[in-house]
């Protein structure tokens, strides 16, 4: 049993490595701005997103995506302000939808929720 737990650890170690999507954690820096576009129903979310790993990550906008509440994707533009984040680092992040009701982003590595000030 000791074997394979080692083994178990050692498969997740190498599975974290790479630069396949983002690696580590984001958070947002202060909670995000959601606001309805004018004239049109959903809308916008624009906030400044950090790195808290002590690695820097390759933000890739094409592979996030807006979730609902019940996890089905919703259709959206999202931005990154700087795709390449270092240690610590900071990035605008953005998004735009036109149906749906978003309440967290979808990362890879974890979400984000969507939460107004």
């Amino acid at each position: 049993m000791r074997r394979v737990t080692g083994l178990v650890l050692a498969l997740v170690a190498v599975a974290g490595c790479g630069n396949s999507g983002i690696q580590g954690t984001l958070v947002w820096r202060t909670p995000p701005t959601v606001r309805a576009q004018a004239g049109r129903s959903p809308g916008i979310v624009e906030g400044i997103v950090r790195n808290t790993t002590s690695h820097g990550v390759r933000i890739d906008p094409r592979q996030m995506r807006l979730l609902d509440a019940d996890g089905h994707k919703v259709k959206a533009t999202i931005r990154i302000g700087r795709p390449q984040l270092p240690p610590g680092g900071a990035a605008a992040l953005g998004a735009t939808w036109s149906a749906g009701k978003p309440v967290r982003i979808d990362y890879g590595a974890g979400t984000l929720a969507l939460t107004s000030r």
